[in-house]
């Protein structure tokens, strides 16, 4: 029985160290707006959070054009995990499920992808939208 305690320890301790470097508020500003705020927390063992999202355009090469401010509301992010360092999530937008990837970059940045799927990547391309470029984050 001692030895299931500890295993189950071990691994609770092996899963935090994994999701510890996320913790944290991120946001990331564009001209002096905050587009992305970004609130990882662990809570009961688990790594979850909120996100707020502006919108965004972009230009030609998928880099920012122009953002509008995140909401003051932030939304529940679910389906939480770290694999291969990139930490994955998805969040409700209406009828829709938006997918991201995170991953560190350095002490205090990371860059957050907008994951598309192919249905999004045909729609974006029939529109003349480029995929985004990663969005660079840091650590408040």
């Amino acid at each position: 029985m001692s030895r299931l305690i500890l295993a189950a320890a071990l691994a609770f301790s092996l899963s935090q160290a994994n999701t510890q470097p996320y913790t944290g508020t991120w946001t990331a500003d564009f001209k002096g707006t905050t587009h992305v705020r970004l609130e990882l927390a662990i809570v009961a063992g688990t790594l979850g959070g909120k996100i707020s999202l502006g919108d965004i355009e972009v230009d030609e090469q998928g880099e920012l054009k122009t953002v509008g401010s995140a909401p003051a509301t932030l939304t529940p992010i679910a389906n939480v995990s770290v694999k291969n360092s990139v930490l994955s999530f998805t969040r409700k937008d209406g009828e829709d499920l938006d997918h991201f990837a995170m991953r560190i970059t350095g002490p205090g940045t990371a860059e957050l992808d907008l994951v598309l799927t192919e249905e999004d990547k045909k729609e974006f391309a029939a529109e003349g939208i480029p995929a985004p470029k990663p969005i660079k984050l840091k650590r408040q």
